[in-house]
């Protein structure tokens, strides 16, 4: 019998949130050390955010698979990419610790200068979807607004940092599918109105300082996924990171301050 959707994601956040710790200052402090290490030239950087799907979990396997990796071999040596996932978190739960200073988003993006961060990658609403539609009463159907709202707000603590002239763009991949929505009607749905919501969302922002990519795959029974329905392949990883870099490279470009040799 499967192991309900949420007790798993509810395990995953225990288990990964000690080490997701102890990784916060390295990662931190060399993104703020990278620009010394470059030369002449000023790195753009990348900061990915979001839940394992981001920190790169693949199980059963115990190590991480980062989609950044590949993201950054594939953007090239003038751009730094670095991540900060949070194993079953909700992007509920990522903004009451928007301003943590070991897992926040508004606190890592806060603390990185000299240059700032050029954009913010924002995969999340997975667990939310998880937690939302195993957790509801039958019949019922949770409400649209307040399940992306979390969503949205993430990415507009980005947008709303003021660093001078200096504007923080964000891109939102859209949640990907899984096993449970394939068994779950509601979770479908919601996630597909989740997506369409968070869309409308980036287009009503000027200049491109929102941008919205669907996940660049879907969920099918085949190597670029793992047996537990929810997470990526290492393959997978690497798959994402690819499909990714170019639409990275083409905001990059529009970055107020930012020359491309793409």
């Amino acid at each position: 019998m499967m192991r309900p959707f949420f007790s798993i994601l509810l395990s995953l956040h225990h288990k990964h949130l000690y080490q997701q710790r102890r990784r916060t200052h390295s990662i931190l402090k060399s993104m703020s050390n990278d620009g010394a290490t470059q030369g002449t030239v000023t790195p753009k950087r990348i900061f990915c955010y979001g839940d394992s799907l981001t920190a790169g979990t693949s199980p059963p396997l115990n190590d991480l698979y980062p989609y950044g990796q590949s993201l950054e071999i594939e953007l090239g040596d003038d751009v730094v990419v670095r991540w900060r996932g949070l194993p079953g978190w909700t992007a509920q739960t990522m903004v009451e610790y928007l301003d943590d200073g070991n897992v926040g988003l508004r606190a890592a993006v806060n603390g990185i200068d000299n240059p700032p961060i050029s954009l913010v990658i924002i995969l999340a609403g997975t667990n939310d979807i998880g937690f939302l539609t195993s957790s509801m009463a039958t019949g019922a159907a949770p409400g649209i607004d307040a399940a992306v709202k979390p969503i949205l707000n993430l990415h507009k603590a980005c947008i709303d940092i003021a660093k001078g002239e200096h504007k923080i763009r964000t891109l939102a991949v859209g949640i990907p599918g899984s096993a449970w929505q394939q068994m779950n009607a509601s979770a479908s749905k919601l996630a597909d109105d989740m997506n369409s919501s968070i869309r409308e969302f980036a287009q009503s922002y000027p200049d491109g300082m929102v941008s919205y990519t669907d996940f660049p795959f879907p969920y099918e029974k085949n190597d670029l996924w793992c047996a537990d329905g929810l997470h990526l392949s290492p393959e997978g990883y690497k798959h994402l990171g690819r499909d990714l870099a170019p639409i990275v490279r083409q905001i990059l470009v529009q970055c107020n301050g930012c020359t491309s040799n793409f």
